[in-house]
């Protein structure tokens, strides 16, 4: 099955990364932390799970995963309930509450709906705090860890391409939900550290999913018209679906098309064949 395109553009987290012992599990333990924070409510076994989680991924808004820590901390605080388990919405009332959220901004209809009891920067700053640690959190963000100084969760991840960008045989772009900061910590990882930067799209540039603004400015940057772009999640096909051009690959158990693979190096193999040189 080979397609003739003229770039590849990338997620990166469930598509080039495995970061299910990463952000997965920060937006856990972050709901759990910011909750306990107060002398008024109290955390217990109530958990955060990975069908929450899919449910997030498979709405259009929900690129950013700190945003969803900080929207179920609002939904479960709009209760008055003190304990979290108590507070915490079902994987299937959530369903429902998103099902009725046909807009992209996650921002707005968080504090439309459930109100801003915890401040969003104020957990995006803990969810940071989680992913970098201590030692990164210093050199990334200039800030001193108020939880701990152990390692952050960003060292739990796994490549999922052993491949370096330059054996691909095309072009290589990545549009991701990834601060630059911690794209910097997925391209090291990946032993990607010297892709040009301009090659890469993060929210510090003002775009995020699921615009179509990242896809159509990579394909300037490389001079490229039909790419192949390799997403996981809803918000990924509805960039692709807005932008119009080249072809949407569906890695991985979250999102469905036309074509979807396990994940990205199968897809790679059976699109492109065997890895060559890139342009």
């Amino acid at each position: 099955m080979i397609f003739s395109h003229d770039a590849l553009i990338f997620d990166v987290d469930g598509v080039l990364i495995d970061t299910d012992d990463s952000y997965f599990t920060l937006v856990g333990q972050a709901i759990r932390w910011a909750w306990g924070f107060s002398p008024r409510r109290r955390t217990d076994e109530a958990s955060f799970t990975g069908e929450h989680y899919r449910i997030c991924k498979r709405h259009r808004a929900f690129n950013d995963d700190y945003d969803i820590a900080w929207a179920f901390l609002c939904a479960a605080a709009a209760t008055g309930e003190r304990l979290l388990s108590r507070a915490l919405p079902t994987a299937e009332g959530w369903a429902r509450k998103l099902a009725a959220f046909e807009e992209a901004n996650v921002v707005s209809w968080v504090r439309r709906s459930f109100g801003e009891t915890f401040p969003r920067q104020e957990v995006r700053n803990l969810c940071e705090e989680l992913y970098f640690g201590g030692e990164e959190l210093w050199e990334k963000r200039g800030r001193r860890a108020r939880l701990s100084e152990t390692a952050g969760l960003w060292q739990r991840e796994v490549p999922l391409l052993r491949s370096s960008w330059k054996e691909l045989g095309l072009p290589v772009g990545i549009y991701t939900g990834r601060p630059r900061a911690e794209l910097e910590l997925g391209l090291r990882l990946l032993g990607w550290s010297d892709l040009p930067r301009e090659r890469a799209i993060t929210p510090d540039e003002g775009i995020s999913k699921p615009s179509p603004e990242g896809l159509s400015l990579l394909c300037r940057r490389m001079a490229a018209s039909s790419p192949l772009f390799f997403g996981d999640t809803e918000s990924d096909r509805q960039a692709w679906k807005s932008f119009g051009r080249g072809r949407f690959v569906a890695i991985g158990p979250i999102v469905e098309d036309d074509l979807h693979f396990a994940t990205v190096a199968e897809a790679l193999a059976s699109l492109l064949g065997p890895p060559s040189e890139a342009q």
